[in-house]
């Protein structure tokens, strides 16, 4: 599962994507550094129109074609499952036609030690933080009874690379740069898309106790993010 991540660093999803930003986007309070990206809020995604990469906010939670007014009455599809991509009409048709990238520089998961006190843990390239990866993601388009365009997204997981199995048995489908063009490429079919998507090794990765302070979604800032510990190096793994 994905549950929050982080994207700190504005530029970089220009630069680094090779993107534009829309300007409906550029005029959004959502567009700013984000240091704990939750559920149902509007977050950047790039995708692919007329042969160029676009940056649009889209609602975090893809809202299937046949949802009620709003989205009320749709599950809250904020991951979708690389294993069972076909087995839903929804992600199908996704996966075959609607291939986003969703831009990130790190994610969240909670190592339960202690049922009670989850310990949050961000997971992020290593050396100096903010570095622009992407994850895999598939995005829907549906208009309310009022009659008003909505624009959602999901991010594909799978299996955990080896540095996040002691802490989850998921994550995010993290795309190598050299992925990028072919997921957003409509021309590429389903099943060769579903290709690409393979377990990264995260090799240069660290994971690190973070403050408790993400756990309340309402907390974007960059104590979010803030080392639990400061006095202890940055590990690769918690387990080294």
């Amino acid at each position: 599962m994905c549950g929050r991540y982080t994207l700190t660093r504005q530029d970089g999803v220009i630069e680094d994507l090779q993107a534009s930003l829309d300007p409906v986007a550029a005029r959004s309070e959502w567009w700013k550094p984000r240091f704990n990206v939750a559920p149902t809020q509007p977050a950047p995604v790039v995708t692919l129109h007329d042969g160029a990469r676009t940056i649009e906010l889209m609602r975090w939670g893809l809202v299937p074609f046949w949802a009620g007014h709003d989205g009320k009455q749709a599950p809250l599809m904020i991951n979708a499952r690389v294993e069972t991509l076909n087995n839903k009409a929804v992600f199908r048709d996704a996966l075959a036609r609607r291939r986003c990238l969703v831009p990130a520089d790190g994610f969240f998961e909670w190592l339960r030690v202690d049922p009670r006190k989850p310990m949050p843990i961000y997971i992020h390239p290593g050396g100096q933080r903010g570095k622009i990866i992407a994850f895999a993601g598939l995005w829907a388009k549906t208009t309310t009874d009022a009659g008003v365009e909505q624009l959602s997204f999901t991010i594909v997981t799978g299996p955990p690379a080896e540095l996040v199995k002691p802490i989850h048995d998921r994550m995010p489908i993290v795309l190598p740069e050299a992925s990028y063009a072919a997921w957003l490429d409509p021309a590429v079919d389903g099943d060769a898309a579903r290709a690409l998507l393979t377990v990264p090794t995260l090799e240069d990765w660290i994971a690190e106790p973070v403050s408790t302070r993400v756990n309340k979604a309402q907390h974007d800032d960059p104590s979010c993010i803030e080392p639990a510990h400061p006095e202890a190096p940055a590990q690769r793994s918690l387990f080294e």
